[in-house]
Order: C-alpha cells, then structure tokens, then sequence
C-alpha cells in the first residue's frame, strides 16, 4: 500500500513537472532525482542514442559519494550491441542485471512472442555475458536496471538504475520505472511537437523577412539578404551570383560569354581564384553546368569539398581559406535557370567527451577498464548539412529565384518605359528640330524676298545654320570658272568656342585638283557629302593633313546651283569630335543651299534687269530727237511687260513720261 502511494505521488509530480515546464531538460533532470528517490539507488540515468548509435548521458542523479558522475559523457555504439537494441525495440524488453549472481533477466513489455528464436532469447532469466559482467565491475556497479525510453515506435534511450550492493527488483518497483519511461516518452513526444512549433515559426519568420528584403522594389537588398541566409543557415561565408542586367542571354550564356555579364554578391570568407586561372569567378566551372545540364535543380550539399571529383579543379581556390562544406542552391524559376546561390562552412574542431578512452575507427575488442573521461580531439572536420538545413536552403532559394525573376521582369518593364519615354522625347525633339528648321527655311525665303543684299542673306542664313544644326562652323565655297575655287570669308560662321581659329578662307584661292579635274565631282550632280569622322574614311594622308589643320573632325556639303549650273558649296564643319549627321540634317542644309541659289539667281536677274533699264533709258534719251519716243516706248513697254518678273519695274518703267 505504501509504494503504491508513493508510486502513485511519483507519477503525479512527473507528469505536473512535464505539464508545468517547457523544457525538457528540466524534465530529465526533476525525474531522475525523483525516481532515484523512490527507487533509493545510487545513480539514474537518461542515456540518449544518436544517429550513429553511439549515446551520451543527459541526465543524472548520483551519490557521487558511491559513483562518479557520468552526466554528459559520451559511449560508443558498440556498448550496446544491435541484438540488445533489436529487443528493446521489437518486444519493449526491460534488462535487469544482477552481478553478484552474474543473471540476467530480461523481461518483456508484451507476452506476445513473435517465433521460438525470439522466445529463447528472451528468457527471463538467464547468465549473463562476462563482458557484461566486466563492464558493470568496471563502473562500479553490482545491480543495474535498464528500460528503453521509446519515440514513434523507435529506441530514443534508455532510462537506467544503478545501484552498488546486488538489491532484487520487485515487480512494483519494474511497473512504476516503466511508468516514468512512458511518461518520458510522453514528454519527449511534447518536447519535439513544441521544438518543431518553435523551429517552424522561426524558419517561416527567418523566410518572411529574406523575402522583406528581397521584394522590395524597385530596389532589391540582394546583399542584406545574403548575409541573413549565411546566418541563417550557420555559414561562414557565402556569394549570389546571377546576371549582371536584363539581357536577353540566358544566365548559362552569360557565364560563358564573360565575367561582365555576371553580378556577384559576396559576403564572409570566398573562395580564392589563382590569377593564373582559367576563370575569374567559381560559377564559371563545367562542374556546375555538368551537375545541372539535366533540368533537374536539386540543392547540392556538400560535406567537404576535397571528396568531390569534380570538384579537383575549384580546390585549389579553397585551400587558402578554412572553407570545407559548401551548400549549393541552383535558383531557377520555371526551370529556367536564373542564378547560384552558394553558402559556405569552414572546417570545424570536434571534441567529445567519452567515458574511458576508446578506438572510435575500430569495435571494443576488449571489455572497457576504466570510465575515466577521456576528450577525443579531432581538428579540420567537415561540418555535414541536415536535412532540415538543406530544406530551409532549398524555401530560401525559391525567394531568391522568385525575387531575381520578378525584378527581371520589373527592369525589362522599366527599360521598356525608359525606352519608350526616350524614343518619345526623341522624336519630340526632332519634331522640334524639324518645326525650328522649316521655320529658318521660311524665314530665308522671305529675307530673300524682301532682300537683294546677298552678303546679308548669307551671313543672315550660315548663322541660322550654324544654330540650327548645332555645327561648329559653317562656310561657303565658291567655285570659278575653272572650277577652282575659295572660301568666302564674309559668309563663314563660327561657334563662339571656335570663334578664336581662322576662318578657312578669307577671300584666298583652295583648289581642289578632284573637283576642278571633275568640274565639281559628285556635286555637279546635286549630290550631297557627309563625314561623321573623318579618321573612318578613306580620305588620302594629304587630304587628313589638310583637314587636320582646320581641326575639322567631321563635316556636311550641299551644292548650290544657280539655275542648272554649279555656283559653291555649303558646309557644316564640326572641330571638337566627330558627329553623326542625321537625314534631317543633311535635308536642312539642302534646302538651305537651294534658296541660296534661288536669292543668287534673283540677283543676277536683278542686275541684268537694270542693266536693260539703263540701256533703254539711253535709247529714249536718243529717241527724243527723232520724235519717236512715244511709239517706241509703247513696244517696249508691252515687250517689258512679257520679259520682266518683277512687278515693281513694270510700274516704274510705266510711270515713266
């Protein structure tokens, strides 16, 4: 009735200390005091397995007057061999050891006994193993209980009393350890369902603000995101590496083409590339492109970069750094492969503590003498990615490559409107241009018409010119009767910048041997001549020479003709660099040169026009001698009448008495 009771308020304060706390630790290390308590042993004991079978003590009440402590120390997996384990999982097998009687007595959870071979080797009691016998004398121990500790129907552990003195266990005693190790179970299954709460609210909080910073148009915190990733997943350093701008390559492409095309972000320890190397940057290495060339873009995760093939090339740039796992994430958006998103681990010093030294490259041959701690020391270790680090890197590249293909699609967008936007302002401009142009045309036409004065018309007209065409210079060529030639100096307008050089003619004969040889070569034609640099030519070293002197970079030449023949030139020079000469322009200069010929034209008309009235005025003065002057004025005037274009004569010679 008493340890009913005391099991009985044993159980109730295991499971308020399991409701009550939120760490189980608390809970391991409250139990084992507890039932050490109940059970009065000397020490008991939570003993976890890891991956790789091997275990370690996370909790621990001792008389440490009676055993050492063991809490924290580490035993390799051969202490508890497979066939051991194989029971505690398959039939709930509880182990109780009595090393004065050297028995064993293993006890099943379930009678329910699957074949013979099982049922004999669960005996309830039976010799035990000498090693086993070894191994408890070693540890100090005369009677030891061991009951697993279960977790999704797998071994998590074991729940282990050690006492001394040999001390027979009860039943009762058996049935309230089995119900602590239930209840552990219990607490861990909570533990993991709250650990696993916490993990998931952290990663999706972690993933929430990458993303944050990621889409956050128009501009994108590609490096604050990176370096969130690399704390994120534990690295040391890491790099993003995707197109340098929207172009219509593809990220593959750009790799091959050159290292411009690519944008690296880099933040932490890098990979040092030799400068003798075939490439600058790590991404550009077949490896990457062999790995991936199926389509299929798993995460690569790499425990250490000197086991990898091939990756012989790429080890020579980590060997100067401490770097040895790497994590490769190819971000790719509708299998289109958009960028790599690499993070680094640098190599890691491990240190274990064991109960008593041991081969860890080899099994226990021999039963353990000593518990002693023994610290195991291994320097330059690969640190291997888990799985939950390798599905975390994975929901953080699809950010990446979801955020990499939207702002792709914002700056094609962009540039498309800033295209737009320029091509609009472009031909508002030339529209402009073209207003302004057809403006100074009309405006010569009218100074033509209003004026005889041709030195003004053309000083007037070359500075429309000069302005218009944003020239440097504009001057006019006249051409002689032997097609020789010069440059009118009083028509030559400059730009102030370049008003301080000579004018390229004053007055002063420049023959052309071309031009005279052809009488006038392609502008007899009514051709026009554009040079937007004269270096891009075939123009002769003696022609570059002549050009050089006037500091002439580039130039524009339009014919002008009086009627059908060939009177000058008209030309745009530019000094400062070359130029391209628009249609536009070189239609502006044309038309330009084409009312010059019109208003050279008009004056020759003008003056023979007063020629002949100079000469007619002559003949009526002999005329009135002979009194005939008014029959012969009447012809004349009909006869001037037909001849003169200009009304303003007409009149004048019919006012005349």
């Amino acid at each position: 009735m008493q340890v009913t009771i005391k099991a009985e308020t044993l159980r109730l304060r295991v499971a308020n200390r399991i409701r009550l706390s939120s760490e189980i630790q608390d809970v391991f290390t409250t139990t084992v005091a507890e039932l050490r308590s109940f059970l009065g042993s000397d020490r008991v004991k939570i003993y976890k397995f890891h991956p790789d079978q091997s275990g370690q003590v996370v909790a621990e009440s001792v008389d440490s007057n009676k055993l050492p402590s063991l809490l924290g120390l580490n035993f390799p997996a051969d202490d508890i061999p497979p066939e051991a384990r194989e029971l505690f999982i398959k039939s709930r097998v509880r182990s109780i050891v009595n090393v004065d009687t050297q028995q064993i007595g293993r006890i099943p959870l379930s009678e329910d006994l699957e074949d013979e071979e099982t049922s004999s080797q669960q005996n309830y009691h039976r010799p035990v193993d000498p090693c086993h016998v070894e191994y408890l004398t070693a540890m100090g121990v005369k009677s030891s209980l061991v009951v697993p500790i279960m977790h999704h129907d797998q071994l998590w552990g074991l729940l282990v009393s050690h006492h001394t003195e040999s001390r027979s266990i009860p039943e009762s005693e058996l049935e309230v350890v089995q119900m602590v190790s239930d209840q552990l179970s219990l607490a861990i299954a909570q533990s993991t369902l709250l650990t696993q709460a916490s993990e998931k609210a952290k990663r999706e909080a972690t993933i929430k603000r990458i993303a944050t910073l990621l889409h956050s148009l128009p501009t994108i915190e590609y490096q604050s995101a990176l370096a969130e990733t690399i704390a994120t997943l534990g690295g040391s350093g890491g790099r993003l590496c995707i197109k340098n701008q929207p172009v219509m390559e593809s990220f593959a492409d750009c790799l091959q083409l050159d290292s411009e095309y690519i944008k690296v972000y880099a933040y932490g320890k890098q990979p040092v590339i030799p400068q003798q190397a075939k490439y600058k940057l790590i991404e550009q290495y077949s490896v990457w492109q062999e790995r991936y060339k199926s389509g299929k873009y798993n995460i690569w995760a790499i425990s250490d970069v000197y086991k990898i093939p091939g990756l012989r090339n790429l080890q020579v740039a980590f060997r100067p750094t401490k770097i040895r796992s790497m994590l490769m994430i190819p971000l790719h958006y509708r299998q289109e492969l958009l960028g790599y998103l690499s993070i680094f681990r640098d190599e890691v010093e491990t240190k274990i503590l064991w109960a008593g030294e041991f081969d860890s490259d080899g099994r226990q041959l021999y039963p353990r003498q000593s518990f002693e701690v023994w610290q195991e020391s291994k320097a330059a270790q690969a640190w291997e990615w888990n799985i939950d680090e390798v599905e975390l890197a994975r929901e953080l590249g699809q950010q990446f490559a979801f955020a990499i293909h939207e702002n792709e699609q914002f700056q094609q967008i962009r540039m498309f409107v800033t295209n737009a936007r320029t091509q609009v302002q472009q031909d508002t401009t030339k529209l402009e241009q073209s207003t302004k142009k057809q403006q100074a045309l009309s405006e010569v036409i009218a100074k033509i018409r209003d004026s005889l004065d041709i030195e003004t018309i053309f000083k007037t007209t070359s500075q429309e010119v000069c302005q218009l065409l944003q020239a440097e210079r504009v001057s006019v060529y006249r051409f002689n009767s032997d097609w020789g030639g010069e440059f009118v100096g009083d028509f030559e307008v400059a730009n102030p910048e370049w008003s301080h050089l000579s004018k390229l003619g004053v007055n002063t004969v420049w023959n052309d041997t071309y031009l005279q040889e052809t009488q006038g070569g392609r502008y007899r034609h009514n051709q026009t001549f554009a040079v937007d640099d004269i270096y891009q030519t075939e123009f002769t070293p003696c022609h570059i020479d002549i050009l050089e002197q006037f500091h002439i970079k580039a130039f524009a030449i339009a014919p002008i003709f009086v009627g059908q023949k060939l009177w000058g030139l008209l030309a745009a020079y530019q000094h400062s660099a070359p130029r391209y000469w628009d249609s536009s322009d070189i239609k502006f200069l044309t038309q330009i040169a084409a009312q010059l010929g019109v208003a050279l034209q008009q004056v020759e008309l003008l003056a023979k026009t007063q020629q002949q009235a100079a000469d007619l005025r002559k003949v009526l003065d002999d005329l009135q001698a002979t009194g005939q002057q008014k029959q012969f004025l009447i012809k004349v005037v009909e006869k001037m009448r037909k001849s003169l274009t200009f009304t303003g004569y007409d009149h004048d010679l019919e006012e005349r008495p």
